[in-house]
């Protein structure tokens, strides 16, 4: 193993990847609110913002008690390739790049198809953090975390098929 391999990944590390997954979901769905017509895709995708901003509350709740501790995860290859895949960009990109008002109903479909796959990653960097903490409380955490996103998941694909409802 070479030394970068063996580098520990840092609590701040982690923090500034969940806080800016978490942020940039609360600003592209708190964007993408004011695109969105019918009231119960709004409705959902008030509610999606509302808990983005909830899991950035706990994760940095679960961070500050976790003090000098480790978890596990600090030294994990998988993890460290995953981050360097995944966060090279931003996860939610600017709504302003995606959404033409001349193509509306294009750019909703594209904004909702970025908002699935940015879900989809958080859910798996949360998973991956759960899979190798070693701490049953933050894992705990973790799990509720985890699912959360994958319940994003599930309510973007619905905002979705909603969409092409009513093309």
């Amino acid at each position: 193993m070479n030394e970068s391999e063996q580098r520990l990944i840092t609590d701040k590390e982690i923090l500034e990847l969940s806080l800016k997954m978490e942020r940039e979901g609360q600003k592209f769905y708190k964007g993408l609110i004011q695109y969105m017509e019918d009231p119960t895709t709004k409705s959902f995708i008030e509610q999606m913002h509302v808990e983005e901003i909830q899991h950035e509350k706990s994760f940095k709740a679960m961070l500050e008690k976790k003090g000098d501790q480790l978890y596990g995860w600090e030294n994990k290859k998988g993890l460290q390739e995953f981050i360097l895949e995944n966060f090279k960009t931003d996860i939610f990109p600017p709504l302003e790049e995606v959404i033409q008002e001349d193509r509306k109903f294009e750019s909703l479909q594209k904004a909702v198809d970025f908002a699935i796959e940015a879900e989809m990653v958080s859910a798996e960097f949360y998973s991956m953090l759960g899979e190798y903490c070693e701490n049953l409380e933050a894992k705990t955490s973790l799990l509720l975390l985890e699912q959360a996103e994958n319940e994003h998941v599930k309510q973007v694909i619905a905002i979705k098929e909603r969409l092409q409802k009513q093309q």
